[in-house]
């Protein structure tokens, strides 16, 4: 499969994944309204991905964090993380080198991944760290 279908067949799913949980609202809901819901679900969607360890994201799961972190406005991240299947472990251990490869070709479109994804690996050390301080301390 190229590049461009496996890009389509992303984009599908996402709009029909977007599409059946919007279907179930009623009609005479207005844009704004629409714009709401999305929202919601966006935010459950994020609250699930934030109970789970980031080394555990599924593909979808990172292509929600790129998109809540609004990293995807004018690149093509999500589209390289479909088409290189970007799970939450292998995202924990991207490089510049490895960005550059998956066809994010500026830098500052680079550094800025990185500096979150260090965010990432910084929070998800805390999170597995803290149960052994936890322990330790008897508390």
């Amino acid at each position: 499969m190229s590049h461009n279908n496996t890009s389509k067949s992303c984009q599908i799913k996402t709009e029909q994944l977007h599409e059946y949980s919007l279907q179930t609202l009623p009609l005479s809901y207005s844009e704004a309204q629409l714009e709401l819901e999305e929202c919601k679900i966006r935010v459950v969607k994020n609250t699930e991905m934030a109970n789970k360890p980031v080394s555990l994201w599924t593909v979808d799961e990172v292509c929600e964090w790129i998109k809540s972190h609004d990293l995807s406005h004018n690149s093509g991240f999500v589209e390289a993380i479909y088409w290189h299947a970007i799970s939450g472990r292998a995202l924990l251990r991207l490089t510049a080198g490895k960005l550059e490869q998956m066809g994010i070709d500026e830098e500052s479109q680079r550094h800025s991944l990185l500096q979150e994804i260090l965010r990432l690996r910084i929070q998800n050390d805390v999170e597995s760290l803290t149960p052994i301080f936890e322990e330790t301390l008897g508390t």
